[in-house]
Formats: structure tokens, sequence, C-alpha cells
């Protein structure tokens, strides 16, 4: 092996003047894609030379500038839990600058939605550079869940700006469309109405039940972690890890982007790591609370108070660079006015390989450490041993930061992030080997309440720090092929 395969690259706290440097909101307009052999010969086999004569046309263009063809569906008559293969044909009849995403809605009308939305040729050729006169082929796996209700459900097509929408405007291509695809006032276009029956799909493989996660011990460390990205202090070692990240949907994730995520606390910090497996480290938007999701990057979100809609949302990218914000609701405010929050938190990354570079396969993961202070919820102490949050934990990988296929988590709960019911559990607990505290019936017992701080929204900010890294990561096992399917989004709504 060269030097470079060896090669470790650690990442502390970046000064405001190279944040700053770095700062901005990149689409794959704007940024320099380098795709592999196999990936230029998956487009070319999609930029079709001959004329398609799909099974269902269409007659649908999309602001005089793309022309749906029609489409083939294969998978019918579709079934809850099975799975059907949505082929688009697109003719481009003129360029289309930005950054443009396909959508592709799987609706039950009035009742749920199963979103599909990617750059297109599963996000390797995005719309923006599809070239005048070239007809596509974009390829869309459907899973249908297995609880998705009996009846109607109706395909919907669109182009959205996925620049505008990050930036909060909903920015779509214009439809005009003839019998039988159906124009909808918010422009989509109703290319399909069909029917889902009752119970499972007979062509199904059948899956085995994964059952949720119990609670996560987060045990009382004796010292504290050093903040390096190392991972190797005592307190690592004596924490509980999750279990291996599953999908957002609940299938299995890839191996080759294993994610676990360890918890510990003392009386100053809660401390939060993860080790992902990645064979190609990207993120470039650097700048605090820039918008990390679309890269590489791993978050939290907890909620101290079952009782209350506060909950907090911290994420972390390879490069060390920190998004936080505070929620007073599902969502609200929006995330660029709930980023002024500042957890003063201290955060440290290290890449195995190589960050922003093609890897050539010598990528083998990364990892990062957090050391959040209590202030930063609010409260004046610790919680008490005993005490139980709410919480979840997630990654995403660059390649398809909307695409279920590429994202862990360690409480599937569906694509909304931000969906805090049905997510994890933390239970406190004392110095591994101290008693914990019982109820009667054998339960752990509820610490007291902390005391909250009067002025809990915004603790006053803090330089971030970080000490010298130390190890590499240990060499991830070799995966599988990329993971060429799973079209399926990241939700209802994105994680921003």
């Amino acid at each position: 092996m060269g030097l470079r395969s060896h090669r470790l690259t650690c990442f502390l706290v970046a000064s405001a003047v190279a944040a700053s440097a770095l700062s901005g909101c990149r689409g794959p307009a704007d940024r320099q894609r380098v795709l592999t052999k196999d990936q230029q010969a998956t487009i070319a086999d999609n930029v079709l030379k001959e004329r398609p004569t799909p099974k269902h046309a269409v007659d649908a263009t999309f602001s005089k500038k793309i022309k749906l063809l029609g489409y083939d569906l294969v998978g019918t008559p579709l079934k809850a839990g099975g799975k059907a293969k949505l082929t688009l044909y697109f003719e481009t009849l003129a360029a289309v600058k930005g950054d443009w995403k396909i959508f592709v809605h799987f609706e039950a009308p009035g009742k749920r939605r199963q979103p599909f939305d990617h750059y297109g040729v599963g996000d390797l050729y995005p719309v923006g550079e599809w070239k005048q006169g070239e007809i596509v082929r974009d390829v869309i796996d459907i899973d249908v869940p297995g609880d998705w209700p009996a009846g109607p459900v109706q395909i919907m097509v669109g182009f959205f700006d996925w620049a505008a929408f990050s930036a909060g405007t909903d920015r779509r291509l214009i439809p005009e469309a003839k019998a039988p695809a159906k124009t909808l006032p918010d422009n989509r276009v109703i290319i399909a109405e069909l029917d889902v029956g009752g119970g499972k799909a007979a062509s199904a493989p059948p899956r085995q039940r994964t059952p949720k996660p119990g609670p996560l011990t987060v045990v009382k460390a004796t010292a504290a972690p050093k903040i390096d990205g190392a991972f190797d202090d005592e307190a690592w070692k004596r924490a509980q890890s999750t279990p291996v990240f599953r999908r957002p949907d609940g299938q299995r994730l890839n191996p080759r982007y294993r994610t676990q995520a360890r918890m510990v606390w003392d009386d100053a910090f809660l401390y939060v790591g993860w080790e992902t497996r990645d064979d190609d480290v990207v993120n470039k938007n650097a700048a605090k609370d820039s918008t990390l999701w679309e890269g590489d990057v791993v978050e939290l979100f907890i909620k101290p108070d079952s009782g209350k809609p506060t909950y907090y949302e911290f994420q972390f990218g390879p490069h060390n660079s920190k998004f936080d914000a505070r929620f007073t609701s599902h969502r609200k405010p929006e995330w660029k006015a709930a980023a002024k929050y500042d957890a003063d938190s201290r955060h440290a990354a290290q890449v195995d390989g190589t960050l922003n570079e093609p890897s050539g396969g010598e990528d083998k993961g990364w990892r990062v450490e957090a050391a959040i202070p209590w202030s930063a919820f609010g409260l004046e102490k610790a919680p008490g041993v005993g005490a139980r949050w709410t919480a979840n934990l997630y990654r995403i990988d660059h390649k398809g930061t909307h695409n279920m296929a590429f994202m862990g988590t360690w409480i599937p709960v569906g694509g909304d992030f931000h969906k805090l019911d049905g997510a994890g559990t933390l239970v406190f607990s004392g110095v591994p080997g101290d008693p914990v505290p019982r109820e009667k019936d054998g339960t752990p017992k509820i610490g007291p309440a902390p005391a909250a701080k009067d002025k809990a929204a915004q603790p006053a900010a803090g330089a971030d720090e970080a000490d010298k890294a130390a190890q590499p990561a240990a060499g991830a096992d070799e995966a599988n092929k990329a993971d060429k399917a799973g079209k399926a989004d990241k939700a209802a709504a994105p994680s921003k």
C-alpha cells in the first residue's frame, strides 16, 4: 500500500476565518463531482440513443423545458409490503440550469405520502446537467410499507429547486399535461391512479420483524473523555453502544455505512460519540450552522422533558463543523431561526482517509466526539440517576442525502428526523458497578428534575475547543457493492 492509503486526517475546531471562507450552501450544481468509471457507465446507459416506447404514454411538459414521455411500472397489482419498479422517460427540450430535483410522490389521497426525491439516475445525473435533446431514463424502486392503507393510490411527478427549498422557498417547474395525466394546483402531475391491496404482498419476500431497540443506558464517567475524536478513552470503553444503525424505514443499512453511537455523562457534560464507516468522506459546508445535511453528517435529536415540546438538534461534520438548534415545537421556529441558539459545545472529528477528495477506496470511515454542557438544555446541573430523556441518533452519507438507502438511525421512525414520538429513551445511570435506584416494581427510579435557568433558550456563545487527535480509526470491512436501490426519500419533510 502507498503512503496515502494509510493517511489519517484529523480535523479539530476550525478557525472563524477558515469557516467563513468555506461557508455557503452548495448543491450539486455548485460543487465538482468526481464519478467512478462504473458511475459514468450507469449514466451513459440511461441516456438513451433511441426513442423509447413506454407502456404508458404521458404527454406532460414542465416549464416547456422537460417532457415526460411516459413510464413503465413493474410489480402490479400493488400490495402493502410489496415492491414495484417505476421507470420514467424524460426528454430535455431545453437545458434547465440550477439545483433541480425530480420528485415522485406515492400517495394515498388524504392519508399518507411516500416521497422519492432525487437528482436523476440514482442521484448520479442531476437535472441541471441534462443536455438539450437528451432522453433520460430514470428508475425508482418503490418499497410499499407493510402498514400502507388499502385503497386508491396516486403516483405524482414534478421538479423542484432544492437550493430554493433549502432557503425556504418552494419553487417548481410549471407542468402542462394532457389526459389521462392530470395537473394539480401545486405543480404536480398525476401520472397513474392505482389500488393497493391490503395484507402482505404474495411476491414480497418475508421479512423478519426487527424489534425496537430498548433504552440506551447512559453511564456516568469516572473521568471525562478527551474530546479528540479518537474514541480510545476508558469512558467510551465502559459506555453502552447502540445497535448497528438501520435505515429510517427499518430496513437493513448497507454495511459500508455501518454506524453506532455511545453516550456517557458527568456533572458538567453529556458526551456523545459516533463511529461510522464511509468509503468516500465528503462534506463541503464547513461554516457553523450551514447545511451540513447536504454531505456526510451525524445528528442527535434530544428532548429532555417528555412533557414539554421543546427539543434540540445537533449535527457534526467530518471537518468538525457544527450545527445546533433549539425548537420550541415540531420544526418551529424554522431552522434558520432555531439555529441562532448556541450550545457552546466542544467537539472533534477524525477521518480515516481523506476529506473532500476522490478516495479511490482508501477512505475507511470517520468519528466524532462531542461534549454538550447541561446549560445547553437550560439546566443548572446534570439530571439525576434514573432520569429518562427522549432522543434519536442519525447518520447521512453524501451519496444520497435525501435517500433512505444512504441514511442510518438508532430508532427507525420514518423519514422525518424531527419526529420524536416513538424515538429512543436514554436512561441515566451511575458509575458502572454502582447500584441504580429503583422503584418497588423494579423500574429505575427517576431522579429529581434539575433546576432550569431563567434564560434557557440562549446560553452564552463560546468558542469551540478540542484537543489534538490521537489514533486512526479501525479499518472498515470490505463492503458490498454500492447500494443502487432504495430511492426512498428522507421523508415527507427533509431534515431541514
